[in-house]
């Protein structure tokens, strides 16, 4: 057999060791590795839970102010914290928008026992969404409000 013959057939081989040594770096563990794969910490997206909105909220007679707070839990920070009013004057509920806001909101419901007038249905509403867009259970609080026309 000649040199050059000798140089061809080691070069295949040389060509067909390396592409074997490559590939096989990709799956098997090596002897010093361990074999066996702990997913315990292995987060997927259905291990991440939505968020979830809690919220309270007070009114101050004097002021006649209904104040809101806003909080979330679970998901992924950062929060999109958001509102929505919804005013029902025995026609149908007026409103449904949802805005970003802080986690506070503060709106006017005029309460007191009048001959003349309107009496309506506020319904403060709120939710969050997670850094995934996750949007959180709804919540809200029902106040009777009254307006002179």
């Amino acid at each position: 057999m000649s040199v050059p013959t000798i140089v061809k057939h080691f070069l295949r081989g040389a060509v067909i060791v390396s592409a074997g040594v490559l590939l096989g770096a990709c799956g098997e563990p090596l002897a010093s590795e361990e074999e066996g794969i702990d997913t315990g910490d292995t987060v997927t997206a259905l291990d991440i839970p939505p968020p979830t909105a809690t919220m309270g909220c007070g009114r101050n007679p004097q002021t006649y102010a209904v104040s809101c707070t806003g909080s979330a839990s679970n998901g992924v920070a950062p929060y999109t914290y958001q509102w929505s009013i919804i005013d029902d004057f025995g026609n149908g509920p007026y409103g449904d928008d949802w805005w970003n806001n802080s986690t506070t909101y503060s709106d006017y419901c005029q309460w007191g026992l009048y001959t003349y007038g309107t009496y309506y249905d506020k319904y403060i509403r709120f939710r969050v969404l997670d850094a995934n867009t996750y949007v959180s259970n709804v919540v809200q609080v029902r106040y009777r409000c009254w307006s002179p026309n």
